[in-house]
């Protein structure tokens, strides 16, 4: 007797909502601009990532009609890299229609380093956006699309990635301004779009070499996928959406852990132990990952992770901890607090700069001083009148008497005394009004150079490098 049972379906079911007319790319991405989080009205430039690739060169061309409707400025930004033979024909190219289209144009030249620790797809990566996040507009706009999406997910699932990584490229990065507008349009959806209305692009020969992984799923696995399950990429791309919502929630969770402990951003590259101590183990490496990169850290392995909270939490206070968590950075800990640190610093003695009015200066060792005039607060600015505000690392030796109910101190025993770490005390920047020390962040001002209540003073912070 025959079974009744119906074989199984290869149909992977999209949505069980009623099925609507696809939105045309125009209109896709018009509506995905009036969607932005932040108000369209106070976006007022753009910068489109263009490679010169299909969909680049599609999405300079739906941003260029639509900036008549919205009112914002376009301009593109071509990073070249040097990989390819055909790298200059691609700058042209790109400089062509950019010209066509009355467009400006950046072309950005990168080397890639020869210690490729992130690889070679990772480093041009890295660096491609390190150029393009230079760009002094409202958002950068990049062109990837739901194919582009599925590939991503399954290059972290085979990293073993947690829920931020599977979550993989987001609509909109508020914090970097990145926007991706055609992010469920599909390739062939582009590419109808450029062969309508005639527009041209370049190919990437790399694109052929399945050596890199994610040419291999694309070419390989993907098409498997696409040929067994016909809505793989559709249902892939809700997956993505769906662990972004709970990276999201993550998120909500590390700010509410973190609430009473990070109260600026000028000393976000520190943390508190006892913030960690008081929560899950779940939760405190929540907060170490939330922490890292919100400080612009590449997330460290699973038991790179674990190893550092383990000694976080387990050091003794006075134990010396160095975790090295990329090339360039460690965690170190000192007393009650964890502190991002930039390796091999060089402690640059004896520089000295004249403030001459800025409202921002970069110290040598990328520390950042600000400047405000403040009624009440600060140095005050009749001394400014006649002498020159100085700044200049300690040389030893220096006296500091903030306050004149105690007796005067060598800073060098003011630093001991203090939670100030061991390997910042050389980068602290002191102040002088000709030849007197009135300054030192957080310490204080000579009692000489304070301001009465009524009269206005020169606020300066000192805001940490990451």
């Amino acid at each position: 007797m025959a079974s009744s049972k119906k074989p199984p379906s290869n149909k992977i079911p999209v949505s069980t909502s009623k099925k609507t007319k696809p939105l045309s790319l125009i209109d896709l991405v018009d509506k995905a601009f009036v969607s932005l989080p932040a108000s369209s009205k106070k976006i007022k430039s753009m910068t489109v990532a263009l490679s010169g690739g299909v969909d680049s060169v599609v999405l300079l061309h739906l941003l260029h009609q639509l900036q008549k409707t919205h009112h914002f400025t376009l301009k593109a930004s071509h990073v070249h890299h040097g990989l390819s033979k055909n790298a200059d024909k691609w700058v042209k190219f790109c400089e062509k229609l950019c010209a066509k289209l009355s467009i400006s144009l950046d072309v950005n030249y990168i080397q890639l380093p020869q210690k490729k620790s992130l690889g070679i797809e990772g480093e041009a990566r890295r660096l491609r956006y390190e150029k393009l996040l230079q760009s002094k507009t409202d958002l950068v706009v990049l062109a990837h699309h739901e194919d582009d999406q599925a590939e991503t997910f399954l290059l972290q699932l085979l990293r073993g990635a947690g829920v931020k990584g599977l979550s993989s490229m987001a609509h909109f990065d508020d914090r970097r301004r990145l926007w991706r507008p055609l992010l469920n349009a599909s390739r062939i959806d582009i590419e109808r779009y450029a062969k309508k209305h005639k527009l041209k692009w370049i190919e990437d020969e790399s694109n052929q070499n399945t050596d890199f992984d994610r040419n291999f799923i694309r070419s390989k696995i993907l098409p498997i996928l696409k040929n067994r399950f016909i809505h793989i990429v559709k249902v892939i791309s809700r997956s993505a959406s769906h662990l972004a919502e709970a990276q999201h929630l993550l998120d909500e969770l590390a700010k509410i852990d973190l609430k009473n402990y990070l109260k600026s951003n000028i000393y976000k590259h520190k943390l508190q132990v006892k913030t960690l101590e008081k929560l899950s183990l779940s939760r405190a490496k929540n907060i170490l990952r939330y922490w890292l990169e919100m400080n612009d850290q590449l997330m460290p392995s699973k038991d790179l992770l674990d190893e550092c909270l383990r000694q976080v939490l387990t050091a003794k206070k006075d134990a010396t901890i160095k975790i090295q968590i990329t090339k360039d950075f460690e965690i170190r800990r000192y007393k009650d607090e964890i502190y991002i640190v930039q390796k091999n610093q060089k402690s640059n003695k004896n520089y000295e700069i004249i403030w001459k009015g800025e409202s921002e200066i970069i110290l040598p060792n990328g520390q950042k001083l600000t400047f405000k005039k403040v009624k009440g607060k600060g140095i005050n600015l009749k001394f400014l009148d006649h002498q020159k505000l100085k700044i200049r690392n300690r040389h030893g030796g220096e006296f500091f008497k903030p306050d004149s109910k105690r007796p005067t101190k060598k800073i060098k025993q003011l630093l001991q005394e203090s939670d100030f770490p061991p390997w910042e005390r050389d980068f602290l920047p002191l102040f002088f009004v000709g030849e007197d020390l009135a300054f030192v962040p957080n310490f204080g001002i000579d009692q000489k150079y304070q301001v009465g209540p009524q009269m206005t003073g020169l606020e300066v912070n000192l805001i940490q490098s990451k």
